[in-house]
């Protein structure tokens, strides 16, 4: 049976006494990548937080390859053996050069090994070419490329990456992800990633984690989320929806929830009202309807 990297049981974490987190259970298996999704404030950096033990848990566990998480009731420096963070803004030192900044967490080890490791690092991550390279002189994608390279340095069995890439343009984002994506399973580490762009999501994820008011309510891989979505918010981060009062008398397979009902944008019929706006999008023209006081979208 495989053994989990990263396990969460009945993981509960609170703020005060007003706003207390149920994350529940789940666990990130050896060559997987999770992507958690979900509204701003959901509590998908806490969970990071929680992974990385700067956070005590209010009940419940968190452990890495079978080994609970120390928190800094116990360690005054948190362990980069165990997990590699990618920070939102980047820590290079930036008079260093690119082998000097990768090594950063692994000094301790032999010389040999040491270089051996680097340069493993920096042929997965594309940056073999710019050897040698004071790392002020790099443009921000290659940064992070340095950042992935430095996290992964010790051998850690996860990688956190909490929204990292989201000042970088659609090509190098995609371009370091599928890098990343690869040293991963080549590895067999895991990692569990927060990603600005659901685009980013769906193009690396094995699995997504929706995180919704503190909460793990689904689990599952892109294509049976964006199908079978837990609420329309989520299905909102993907893809255009329409949400209107579940009275509403307006044709299309349209989904309930308590007093209102959605589609995507693309499930919506034809509607012969008024067009009030058309745009233009990369996937295609978006209509705007009037229908009897509420603005609706056809993809």
């Amino acid at each position: 049976m495989q053994t989990s990297l990263v396990q969460f049981d009945a993981l509960r974490f609170a703020y005060g006494e007003d706003e207390i987190f149920e994350f529940g259970s789940a666990a990130i298996q050896p060559g997987e990548i999770v992507v958690m999704v979900g509204p701003s404030g959901a509590g998908k950096s806490t969970l990071m937080r929680l992974l990385r033990g700067e956070l005590e848990p209010l009940s419940g566990s968190v452990s890495i390859g079978g080994t609970p998480v120390e928190t800094r009731k116990k360690r005054l420096v948190l362990d980069e053996k165990k997990a590699g963070w990618v920070p939102q803004l980047d820590d290079l030192q930036s008079m260093l050069t690119i082998e000097e900044n990768i090594a950063h967490h692994i000094l301790r080890m032999d010389e040999e090994e040491r270089k051996a490791r680097v340069e493993e690092l920096m042929q997965s991550m594309n940056l073999t070419p710019h050897a040698g390279q004071i790392t002020r002189t790099l443009s921000g994608g290659q940064r992070q490329r340095v950042s992935i390279s430095k996290a992964m340095a010790g051998d850690p069995p996860v990688l956190l990456m909490d929204e990292s890439l989201a000042q970088l343009d659609l090509r190098t984002k995609s371009a370091i992800l599928l890098d990343m994506k690869a040293m991963i399973k080549r590895s067999k580490s895991a990692a569990l990633l927060v990603l600005h762009d659901p685009a980013d999501a769906l193009l690396v994820a094995d699995t997504l984690w929706v995180i919704r008011g503190g909460k793990l309510v689904q689990s599952g891989t892109p294509n049976a989320i964006i199908a079978d979505p837990a609420h329309y918010e989520i299905a909102g981060l993907f893809d255009y929806i329409n949400v209107v009062p579940v009275d509403l008398n307006v044709p299309g397979p349209w989904r309930e929830e308590k007093d209102v009902k959605w589609l995507y944008a693309h499930d919506l019929p034809a509607l012969d009202t008024e067009i009030l706006d058309r745009m233009e999008t990369p996937s295609g023209p978006i209509l705007v309807y009037q229908f009897q006081n509420h603005r609706l979208l056809k993809k």
